[in-house]
């Protein structure tokens, strides 16, 4: 596993294949295997960002937001010596893309953004449950403690899948000490007032599903509606996870290929 320096934390991230650059960020929580998942034409780059993976160490609680996990970003595109990308990023990585594309425009040639979990607000009410984690794992809770809790039990309502991905999260490596991550992130947003994301001006692709309460539907569609891009929608993982991954995978093939 490749790793670099920067801001004092020794970065690990994938890079893989060959072909054009596809720099595809993983979710709240996850790891470059959710990027690895996908099989694409391209040479595929995904940073695991602070507090995931094998990146360490955490590095300062302050500084976990949008804004260092996009600077993160750039440093690995400085790093490996890559002018412009295709960018693409699910959820968490969703924003982390969004954000750079907008800070940094002419780094960025095409965006993706699968499943984003935040709009123009801090603290989305489809994250409430992270914030919930969070301090269960401060105080040394098991994830048994999750299950009594309303943040918990309306997700798992909606969908048994994104009920079990809540609960991962206490089996993630350093889940305790990496807890201010899943506090921090859902605290912010990635461009804040929809004004703000005029600023992306890269041709964009959101893929949404529905049945997915940590990634409303409604709010992919209020992202697509904002910067005037294409919305796909793709089935949805609890219903078949291998097809989910196929369909999100021929909807980046096609975009990058005709956009």
């Amino acid at each position: 596993m490749p790793t670099f320096a920067h801001d004092g934390i020794r970065f690990s991230y994938l890079d893989r294949g060959a072909g054009p650059p596809l720099v595809f960020q993983h979710g709240l929580g996850g790891d470059m295997s959710q990027a690895g998942r996908y099989e694409v034409d391209r040479r595929l780059i995904c940073l695991e960002c602070r507090g995931h993976g094998g990146s360490h160490p955490l590095g300062p609680e302050v500084r976990l937001g949008f804004g260092t996990f996009a600077d993160d970003v750039l440093a690995l595109l400085d790093h490996l010596e890559l002018e412009t990308v295709d960018l693409a990023g699910v959820s968490m990585g969703a924003g982390v893309a969004a954000r750079l594309a907008a800070e940094h425009p002419q780094r960025v040639r095409r965006l993706v953004l699968v499943r984003p979990a935040w709009f123009d607000q801090p603290s989305p009410p489809n994250l409430q449950a992270f914030t919930a984690i969070a301090a269960l794992l401060r105080t040394g809770h098991p994830k048994s403690a999750l299950l009594s809790t309303d943040a918990y039990r309306d997700v798992v309502a909606q969908s048994r899948a994104a009920g079990d991905s809540l609960l991962a999260q206490f089996d993630r490596p350093y889940a305790r000490e990496r807890a201010p991550v899943l506090e921090r992130l859902p605290a912010d947003a990635p461009l804040v007032g929809e004004a703000a994301w005029t600023a992306v001006a890269a041709p964009t692709l959101v893929i949404a599903t529905q049945e997915d309460p940590l990634h409303p539907f409604p709010m992919a569609h209020a992202i697509a509606t904002a910067l005037g891009s294409a919305l796909e929608e793709v089935t949805p993982k609890g219903v078949d996870e291998q097809r989910h991954d196929r369909e999100v995978e021929a909807a980046i093939e096609t975009f990058l290929a005709t956009s």
